[in-house]
């Protein structure tokens, strides 16, 4: 859920987007990478909980907090810097009971095992860690299935689309070319966002899809003098219905392939 750019900022040419822009981008261009990112990440989360397991997993956290910091400050990403610092002085901070032991095996006895009897936990102690772990991680689950249910958005029509023509009662409308792009465009957004690009202009709009039938609600004024759209999408390929002026509207389009816009693979 988490490095996705919008699919009209996507078609942005490279040297007029921001710092941010480009490393969300080029971080979510792959899913895998991400889903690595996110494992190793989750992977940390389980073995701080446990005291055999709680060094590795801080001293992962210092390099993954260290490495995310700078990324944060050199790519303008503003929001997340106070997130990762406070991530890094409670790793630091919990590295320093380590701080002896860390130089003797590091330094003294140049990375030799020394194997010494840890010290018995009581039963709840060692389950304590598990408790944690499942609670966390349900809660998690409840807190995404949340924030996608917000959205309630079918990611089958998220994506970029080739408008072929639009009529408003009857009467075909210039489209000229989109925004940045040859072709005019449609841009259907995983966060409820509709984005007409046409006469190398933006229309921003929102939408609310269930099933067939899909409202769009266009920000006022723009080309059409349309308030908002009732209709049903036909076939994947078109959009026919009522605006609220009691217009006929109808338009026609096909989904770019993810060949032309990776954007689009990341929703199959």
């Amino acid at each position: 859920m988490q490095f996705r750019i919008l699919h009209w900022q996507s078609y942005a040419p490279l040297v007029e987007i921001s710092k941010h822009q480009h490393m969300w981008s080029f971080f979510g261009r792959s899913y895998h990478y991400n889903l690595f990112i996110g494992l190793t990440e989750f992977l940390i989360g389980i073995l701080i909980v446990f005291r055999r397991t709680r060094l590795i997993a801080l001293l992962l956290s210092l390099g993954v907090c260290v490495n995310i910091l700078v990324l944060n400050i050199e790519f303008d990403v503003d929001f997340a810097i106070n997130h990762v610092l406070l991530d890094l002085t409670i790793t630091t901070l919990l590295l320093f009971n380590y701080r002896k032991d860390l130089y003797k095996y590091f330094i003294q006895i140049g990375g030799k095992f020394d194997n010494s009897l840890a010290s018995l936990e009581s039963k709840f102690m060692t389950r304590l860690p598990y408790l944690f772990i499942v609670v966390l991680s349900v809660s998690y689950f409840i807190f995404a299935f949340g924030i996608k249910k917000k959205y309630s958005v079918n990611e089958n029509i998220v994506g970029a689309y080739k408008i072929h023509n639009i009529k408003i009662n009857d009467s075909i409308v210039g489209l000229g070319q989109g925004w940045q792009t040859k072709d005019p465009m449609l841009f259907v957004e995983y966060n409820n966002q509709f984005v007409l690009s046409i006469t190398d202009t933006l229309f921003m709009g929102r939408y609310i899809q269930k099933n067939d039938s899909i409202t769009i609600y266009m920000d006022y004024p723009n080309k059409f003098d349309i308030k908002s759209i009732n209709g049903l999408m036909k076939n994947s390929n078109s959009i026919i219905g009522t605006t609220s002026e009691n217009r006929t509207f109808q338009m026609i389009y096909k989904k770019v392939d993810g060949q032309n816009n990776y954007l689009n693979n990341l929703y199959k």
